[in-house]
């Protein structure tokens, strides 16, 4: 295991750059929040034949949460998800209030393409070559938390997970095999992948059928999760979305107890987009999960 560890300073009044070793991170989905502070630190799990890279945001110790949460935060490679301007809003929220991000490169993204392709082709390609790469980023997460309790960076049960479209599924599959993860938000999550594209050749393949989050909803009962899409959303399906989510819900009528759930089809955000504050509200519907 690898650790390098550098410091962060934005000295930008309200939104602007922040610069991390040379990479450029907007704050303009936190404008408005007070120029903080923190420390950015990398490392690496091992997961047999691969390191797999991992970045940590944290406070600095005099702006930790008394008791912080860990939020891994998902788009696609770890860069992306932790500082991309359509992605890093809860990532800017959960650091203001004091608790810690980290994220780690999807599989086919980032540091972890190979000749199989890159992106979605390059995750059917891996899932057609027999190595799944959705059950492959659930045991990543697994490890990767594990990593962190040991590192004295996170708390099992204090752990939630946030994820955009592909994501977003990921982010879900994690939750269902990992009763760490106390809460999700999706947005605009994949949940079906034979509505996409880059699956059509192979969407009448029973083992792709079998990747439906419908077949997952069990281990997730009971939990906080947020769901949030657009009305009209024809890259990942809102019928499929809706699908997922009453599959949830129904799981949850056998389940003791009162739902968590919360599903959002809003109509100010077109196509696959979602607007930022329904990224605000779930990064805030994951703080809220603790209070309650």
């Amino acid at each position: 295991m690898s650790t390098t560890v550098r410091k962060t300073v934005n000295r930008a009044a309200g939104a602007g750059y922040r610069l991390v070793c040379g990479l450029c991170l907007w704050l303009g989905a936190a404008a408005g929040a007070r120029s903080e502070d923190f420390v950015t630190r990398d490392f690496t799990v091992d997961r047999g034949t691969e390191k797999l890279a991992v970045r940590l945001f944290s406070p600095p110790d005099d702006r930790l949460a008394p008791q912080p949460l860990l939020l891994l935060n998902f788009a696609s490679d770890r860069q992306t998800s932790l500082t991309g301007a359509a992605y890093s809003t809860p990532v800017q929220i959960f650091l203001k209030a004091g608790h810690r991000v980290a994220s780690f490169d999807l599989p086919a993204h980032g540091d972890r393409v190979d000749g199989r392709g890159s992106g979605i082709d390059g995750m059917c390609a891996r899932f057609l070559d027999g190595d799944d790469p959705f059950r492959q980023f659930a045991e990543d997460g697994r490890a990767v938390i594990d990593r962190l309790i040991e590192r004295g960076e996170a708390t099992a049960n204090r752990i939630v997970v946030a994820g955009t479209s592909r994501a977003g599924y990921c982010s879900l599959r994690l939750a269902a095999a990992d009763r760490r993860v106390a809460a999700v938000a999706a947005y605009a999550p994949v949940t079906d992948w034979r509505v996409l594209r880059e699956f059509a050749a192979v969407r009448d393949r029973d083992e792709v059928a079998g990747l439906a989050l419908e077949h997952f909803v069990q281990p997730l009962a009971g939990r906080p999760i947020y769901v949030a899409i657009g009305n009209h959303d024809l890259r990942v399906g809102t019928d499929a979305c809706t699908r997922f989510v009453l599959h949830l819900a129904q799981a949850e009528g056998s389940e003791q107890g009162k739902s968590r759930l919360q599903f959002l089809i809003v109509d100010d955000s077109e196509g696959h987009s979602l607007d930022n504050r329904w990224r605000e509200r779930g990064a805030q519907f994951l703080l809220d999960a603790f209070s309650r």
